[in-house]
């Protein structure tokens, strides 16, 4: 038997492999293979009843205990590969499947080729960003269809990083980018509508700033007929105060008062530097001396710092490039995407740190926007098979009991 082409693996319904070709003496079969641990799983699954299986040119399995026909009773060639492969391989993807480390080859690692990870993070990167792409694809229908309101989603979700991500966008879809863009010149009622759609304006505050706020928000609360969204799913704990929400959210209210619209901005090919102007976004007086509404703090200017703004390209601006390039296939847009991590500097976080002391450092984000994909969507859901490094370990790992 030759394989000529192993054919497309389906992940949908019907046989694991279509438009396979194969070699069987000297007759060229194509169609579909279907693949089993035991030849008698066929009729356990319900195969013999289901016509999407009646292209099945070859069976493979780990041990043939049953024959197996197709339609009009004519036999379905099996093919058994029990003892036909080195015990090793089985042994190095036991070995994968049951680690109980931080990744499965973490204790294999030092003989992995890890050139193979270099090469391959420009499209670990691309799958991270089209799947992405798909969420974005939701967004923008529910923002019937407007770049503006989804830009400013994917800004604002973006400055509350990784824990207040969430909050952000709940707050950006209750506070609808049109209404703000009507008071851009005019920060204070900016705030407003951000800190009291936000939820976090008490009625029972006494300082000046604050209260002013809440009579602002009452005001135009009833003009546009806003709902808030719920105080208590905002997250203070385990953050610095730098990146309280309440600094945050006064930091997007500066940032849409300097800034005429995020959208058109994604039409210039803006370089890194000038990205890092362009969010250099300040909270108002008030927080120079406060954290939080009615605590006095030690007197700091709240300026958003370069790290931040370098996480709200990653998370905010290079995702969206990347889908305006998609949607309206431009691929000058997914280039500059994919360029731009390429310029910004490598996230330093426990995850990265971790794949450091691997041997993996990253020295730019489109590396460590790759780590963390490799992670979440491989290593943690243990897709060794799917993955360069784990199929080049499998191959050339010498496994020791």
């Amino acid at each position: 038997m030759q394989i000529i082409h192993p054919g497309e693996y389906n992940g949908d319904g019907g046989p694991d492999f279509i438009n396979a070709r194969i070699r069987i003496g000297g007759t060229l079969w194509a169609g579909c293979v279907e693949i089993h641990l035991r030849a008698s799983d066929w009729f356990r699954h319900g195969h013999q009843t289901d016509p999407a299986y009646n292209n099945v040119i070859l069976h493979v399995v780990d041990r043939c205990d049953k024959a197996v026909a197709g339609p009009g009773n004519q036999p379905i060639p099996c093919l058994e590969i029990c003892g036909k492969y080195p015990s090793r391989l089985l042994a190095t993807y036991q070995a994968l499947l049951g680690a109980r480390h931080w990744i499965p080859c973490q204790n294999m690692l030092a003989g992995a080729e890890l050139s193979l990870f270099r090469l391959w993070a420009p499209a670990l990167v691309f799958e991270k960003l089209y799947a992405r792409a798909l969420t974005l694809r939701r967004w923008m229908h529910a923002s019937e269809h407007s770049w503006d309101e989804l830009a400013y989603q994917m800004v604002a979700s973006a400055f509350g990083n990784q824990i207040n991500a969430q909050p952000f966008e709940l707050l950006a879809r209750a506070t609808p980018y049109r209404i703000l863009r009507r008071h851009r010149d005019q920060v204070h009622v900016l705030e407003s509508l951000l800190f009291g759609q936000a939820g976090l304006l008490d009625p029972s505050c006494r300082e000046n700033y604050p209260s002013e706020l809440l009579r602002w928000y009452h005001f135009y609360r009833d003009k546009y007929g806003l709902n808030p969204i719920e105080q208590g799913i905002w997250k203070f704990l385990r953050l610095r105060p730098p990146n309280f929400p309440t600094i945050r959210i006064s930091q997007l209210a500066d940032l849409i008062h300097r800034n005429e619209s995020f959208h058109e901005q994604l039409e210039n090919n803006l370089s890194l530097k000038s990205w890092n102007g362009l969010f250099q976004a300040t909270a108002s007086l008030y927080w120079d001396s406060h954290y939080t509404f009615e605590r006095v703090s030690a007197e700091s200017i709240k300026r958003l710092g370069q790290n931040a703004v370098h996480l709200i390209l990653i998370n905010g601006v290079v995702p969206l490039l990347f889908f305006k390039g998609i949607e309206q296939e431009r691929p000058g847009s997914v280039e500059r995407a994919l360029s731009l991590l390429d310029e910004i500097p490598g996230e330093k976080n426990s995850l990265t740190s971790r794949w450091s002391e691997l041997g993996i450092p990253s020295g730019n984000a489109l590396f460590s926007q790759a780590l963390k994909h490799l992670k979440q969507a491989y290593c943690d859901q243990k897709r060794c098979l799917d993955c360069r490094i784990g199929t080049s370990l499998l191959k050339n790992h010498p496994i020791t009991k």
